[in-house]
């Protein structure tokens, strides 16, 4: 007897491997690698997205100006019946989130402001300014026009236009002494 001889049944199915081919099992897995490249596709999405937004609204915030404009001090006061002028200081307060460099606008207003500051978030900046009043019955409580110039930390110099109020204000006692009353 010798060899082994291997007889196939043809009238016999052939034997199943118990596993599947390749093929077979990569087309079963193809949903889920679906899935999980949309899955994976929307994250990215997400973070970079969340990313965009967090780098537009810092963009935002350092483009924001914030200031107030009061009145710190009268030095002097001269004119005559129609008109008078006031030399003094002002107080910026700078309420925005960053600091901001502040200077005169060089545009004639009502209150000319001279000089250049860095002022933080919260704090203040004093400025030498020029104050011209028309002499009118309510000049006394008239709010004066002040142009500023701001440039913020993203480099942009912004244009701010604000009032100072004269009420309970040294300036508005000058301007009660200075104008006559008609």
């Amino acid at each position: 007897m010798g060899e082994a001889v291997n007889v196939i049944d043809l009238d016999e199915p052939a034997e199943r491997s118990v596993r599947p081919p390749v093929v077979a099992r990569w087309r079963r897995r193809v949903p889920v690698k679906a899935v999980a490249l949309v899955v994976l596709g929307v994250l990215i999405g997400a973070v970079a997205g969340q990313r965009w937004e967090a780098a537009r609204q810092e963009e935002r915030r350092a483009a924001e100006v914030s200031l107030f404009v009061t009145v710190a001090g009268t030095e002097s006061g001269q004119g005559d019946r129609s008109r008078l002028t006031i030399g003094g200081t002002v107080t910026v307060l700078n309420g925005g989130p960053r600091p901001v460099q502040v200077a005169g606008a060089g545009v004639v207003a009502d209150v000319m402001v001279w000089g250049e500051h860095r002022i933080e978030p919260g704090a203040a900046g004093w400025f030498r300014v020029s104050a011209t009043i028309t002499c009118t019955d309510d000049a006394a409580s008239r709010p004066l026009r002040v142009g500023l110039v701001a440039v913020t930390e993203d480099g942009v110099r912004r244009p701010v236009t604000t009032t100072i109020q004269l009420n309970g204000t040294s300036w508005q006692d000058q301007v009660r002494r200075g104008c006559p009353r008609r």
